[in-house]
């Protein structure tokens, strides 16, 4: 494309838009609350099965298993692309959509309009910029965000447990300063007072992010009472801010900057404008997934990293590593979830022919702790325990299954999209090998099931018939009522993940759903990310659609949650038991005592919960 879209627009035409209205001009919607329904407009059907939550912003047809968001459905009903959805829809909700790179004006801001304008008591500029320049270029958007940062930085400095909580992190002065790295006050306007004293429009403040604008033409600070850290583009200007909470009861805990013209979370590692050079140098680079993982790296001398920013790994952060290096080091966290963050990545990282592995930290330690306590040689010296990223995967997956025939079949489908996304033959062919070795499978096995999913056609290839009753098997009633009651009352996810992890589903779409739904609650309590966490798999937008269009009984909602956490848990324990009965049939003499322990322990567990 020659223009690029704001990357703010997306999210304000979604929630600017009524997804029911928008379905109500194909379908003949009836209902209201949570449910609407309608004969599906996607096939043919006398019974309507066609469903929309307008409050959760999802449509699904449980006939033809069609499902998704409003641009989903423009989309699929116009026959056009997300660009041309976003265009229609952006029009009708009075989101103006700005263009770059094709020949825009790309003035510099220097504060000559901005100078000139008076205020009056609304706070809003009393005359506008120049005519032709309704939205603010990059140029002017970036002084902004300097401004902003300076602000952050001196209310740091003039607050004191702000500045304690930077020496208790072990961060010296002079890399609070080289990171800006600050504090936003604890009032509703004390950094949209300081740009309404530079003669910034709040319009801009808004583009920017930084205030947050409300209908009756009142706004607030978008950060208050946080730490803040400034998030930088390649060329080491500032492009928006992470703010952690400074209470420990802070909610969320991490408030990032919306998309704006100048700032994509899904395509910022942080500190990456300052690792450039050592990662030429060195030849790799190390990803790290906090804020603090990095600065403590980059404080102990190791230049080479760059960390994850307020979202999970993507194809473009794998862009942008593969232009400046073919080797990679993911250093998560070594607990659980560090140890699927790294998987997820290495998922994502599979297709670009890059050189990746994974270090596992020891005793579920994190590069903050590690360095601080062990220091920077031992760090060093620990990444040449770092795997290849086929052999963590393969360590991990047998680590979590038992060593069943269907323990095996789960752990060849769990690395199926792996083996899928390496798109070198060589490389796919080493990764098989080392399967089937590890598993003790004849590799013809594994190869002829790969290339078996390789060749089945998507189920949203153009003219395929979606098959509803197939497609609304894939998961089973419990886990469509668990979850459904997530969705219906996200407050009660703090109480399920106590649990349940991800890993207690024994199919792997449910538990691939799972992983998804707590993502989105640690991003925002309200499940708010739940459609960008599923808008680059068709299938989890598919699932999670059909789920959200059909609320859970709020009457005793919290009852059913414990009774379905305990179905589930009697599910995981079955599946173990019978997989162990299984090995313990082919199992020889010397290897039956470890597994009648862990068969006894499981029956244990099984007769406790009744």
């Amino acid at each position: 494309m020659n223009n690029r879209f704001n990357d703010d627009a997306k999210e304000q035409v979604r929630s600017r838009t009524d997804i029911a209205a928008v379905i109500g001009r194909y379908v003949n919607l009836k209902g209201r609350g949570h449910t609407m329904m309608g004969l599906c407009p996607f096939h043919k059907e006398k019974t309507p099965s066609f469903t929309v939550n307008p409050l959760r912003g999802f449509y699904h047809c449980f006939g033809c298993g069609k499902g998704g968001d409003v641009f989903n459905f423009v989309m699929e009903m116009e026959g056009v692309d997300f660009r041309e959805a976003l265009t229609m829809l952006a029009g009708e909700a009075g989101v103006k959509l700005e263009g770059g790179g094709g020949g825009g004006r790309d003035s510099r801001y220097d504060g000559s309009w901005y100078g000139d304008a008076q205020y009056g008591d609304s706070g809003e500029p009393e005359r506008g910029p120049p005519p032709g320049s309704s939205k603010a270029t990059k140029t002017e958007l970036l002084a902004i965000h300097g401004e902003a940062a300076r602000f952050f930085y001196e209310c740091m400095k003039k607050h004191g447990p702000a500045k304690d909580y930077f020496k208790s992190r072990g961060l010296l002065g002079q890399t609070v300063k080289d990171f800006c790295l600050g504090y936003a006050p604890d009032g509703w306007s004390g950094l949209h007072d300081c740009l309404r004293g530079k003669n910034i429009p709040l319009q801009r403040m808004i583009e920017c992010g930084l205030v947050v604008g409300k209908e009756s033409g009142a706004a607030y600070d978008r950060f208050r009472n946080r730490i803040i850290f400034p998030l930088f583009d390649l060329s080491g200007r500032i492009i928006a801010f992470a703010g952690r909470g400074f209470d420990a009861d802070a909610q969320p805990k991490y408030l990032n900057s919306p998309e704006t013209a100048l700032y994509r979370k899904s395509g910022v590692l942080y500190g990456m404008h300052m690792a450039r050079q050592a990662v030429r140098e060195l030849g790799y680079l190390l990803i790290v997934e906090g804020y603090m993982d990095y600065l403590t790296l980059w404080q102990a001398g190791i230049r080479n990293a760059a960390a994850v920013s307020g979202t999970a790994f993507t194809e473009e952060h794998a862009n942008i590593i593969k232009r400046f290096t073919q080797r990679v080091v993911l250093v998560f966290d070594g607990d659980r979830a560090g140890l699927s963050a790294a998987q997820r990545a290495a998922f994502v990282l599979a297709p670009f022919r890059l050189e990746v592995q994974i270090l596992t930290l020891p005793g579920g330690d994190d590069p903050d702790s590690f360095v601080k306590r062990s220091g920077p040689e031992a760090f060093l010296s620990l990444l040449s325990t770092a795997q290849p990223a086929a052999d963590f995967l393969i360590d991990k997956l047998i680590s979590e299954h038992d060593g069943s025939s269907l323990g095996k079949s789960r752990i060849v489908d769990e690395l199926a999209p792996y083996a899928l996304a390496v798109s070198d033959e060589i490389v796919r062919n080493d990764f098989l090998k080392k399967v089937e070795q590890r598993l003790r499978l004849d590799r013809h096995l594994v190869a002829d099931r790969y290339n078996k999913l390789a060749s089945r056609p998507s189920a949203h290839a153009e003219g395929e018939a979606v098959g509803g009753a197939e497609k609304q098997a894939v998961l089973g009633a419990l886990e469509e009522s668990f979850f459904r009651i997530l969705l219906t009352d996200p407050n009660l996810i703090v109480q399920a993940r106590q649990y349940l992890s991800p890993e207690k589903f024994i199919d792997a779409p449910s538990a691939n759903i799972y992983s998804i739904i707590l993502e989105a609650f640690d991003q925002s309590s309200d499940l708010g990310g739940l459609h960008d966490l599923c808008s680059g798999d068709p299938e989890a937008m598919r699932l999670i659609s059909m789920l959200a269009v059909k609320p859970a009984l709020a009457e005793n909602i919290r009852d059913e949650l414990v009774q379905k956490i305990l179905l589930l848990e009697r599910k995981f324990l079955k599946a173990r038991i019978a997989g162990l009965r299984e090995d313990l049939r082919d199992c020889p003499e010397s290897g039956r005592g470890r597994l009648l322990e862990e068969l006894k322990d499981y029956g244990g567990r099984l007769r406790e919960l009744g």
